[in-house]
């Protein structure tokens, strides 16, 4: 069983500039994703994806490989992550089996989780699991939309929010934090997330989109509510 696990690191967001490479507890969240997957006993390769020079300078020091900055068409604001892994999965000359996402902006999560994740494919035949944490508010069953008189009605037909919140069903999200899925599925069906992908269920996650989330992770870890692995 090979394992690759691929670090996707632009450098162009306009909402936190730089957000890849914000700095928790000295390392930045580029090293943090990178040190993850190299400190898991169950992966072989660890691979930067990036479309600038400090980024590939900062991952390669951490000890991740790269195949040199993105082409032009995988580093603009609509390139898609699976294109990205798809690219670097026909130009290497190794073969794997598994390939492991390991978002930056993610940044909770441990080496044995990626293990225990691959565990759960190798036990159960299916061809994925994702990081997933339980999603309480606001519960899909309360959102409202309107018709077309602009009355409000459900936004999923059939549903009410007039129920206690211990009877609604458990809905899950992805934390974005690893996403695990065969490499062959990824070549055929050109997705991270195929019919048969199994949850991994978190606790929690903080996802860096603003620089109000990256402030709000460094209170929390600030306050030891969750752990960063360096």
């Amino acid at each position: 069983m090979r394992v690759l696990a691929v670090v996707p690191a632009r450098c162009g967001s306009k909402g936190f500039p730089n957000k890849n490479i914000a700095k928790i507890e000295g390392k930045t969240l580029l090293e943090l994703a990178v040190n993850v997957g190299k400190n898991c006993e169950v992966v072989d390769d660890v691979y930067v994806s990036t479309d600038c020079v400090e980024y590939e300078n900062i991952a390669i020091k951490a000890g991740a490989n790269s195949l040199g900055l993105r082409p032009k068409e995988f580093a603009t604001d609509t390139a898609k992550s699976i294109d990205v892994i798809i690219d670097i999965l026909n130009k290497l000359e190794k073969k794997y089996d598994y390939l492991v996402l390991l978002q930056p902006t993610s940044p909770i999560r441990k080496p044995e989780d990626i293990k225990k994740m691959i565990e759960i494919l190798e036990k159960n035949s299916v061809d994925a699991s994702v990081s997933v944490c339980e999603f309480e508010e606001p519960h899909p069953y309360k959102l409202k939309t309107t018709n077309e008189k602009g009355f409000v009605k459900p936004f999923i037909e059939g549903t009410t929010s007039e129920v206690p919140r211990q009877s609604l069903p458990k809905i899950y999200a992805l934390n974005g934090a690893i996403y695990v899925t065969k490499v062959d599925v990824i070549l055929d069906e050109k997705t991270f997330l195929p019919e048969k992908t199994i949850p991994y269920k978190m606790s929690q996650n903080i996802n860096i989109d603003s620089e109000e989330d990256f402030i709000f992770l460094e209170a929390m870890v600030k306050k030891n509510r969750v752990e960063i692995y360096k």
